[in-house]
């Protein structure tokens, strides 16, 4: 195992949680100053729900899962961004 293929995992992760994360946000009127830490809870959790589906031991889809939510909260503030200067 190595650090590659938990890259490989948290990328096909990330979309996912950006989907979720919207979603919850638009739905129950999520602050945008607690999205970080939301994407983060929702990676970890769908790397735990995609471990039965994969052949990695429990704490690299953990470690994939909370990369993948950092990514997905580093997208989420820059699309923010980009939409705050009206670039989007």
């Amino acid at each position: 195992m190595d650090l590659t293929n938990i890259f490989i995992i948290a990328m096909t992760i990330v979309a996912i949680v950006l989907a979720v994360s919207e979603v919850l946000k638009n739905t129950f009127k999520i602050n945008t100053q607690y999205m970080p830490i939301t994407s983060v809870v929702i990676g970890i959790f769908i790397g735990l729900v995609f471990w039965p589906l994969s052949e990695y031991p429990v704490y690299v889809m953990l470690i994939a899962g909370f990369i993948a939510g950092l990514t997905a909260s580093g997208t989420f503030d820059l699309l923010k961004a980009a939409k705050k200067e009206g670039e989007l």
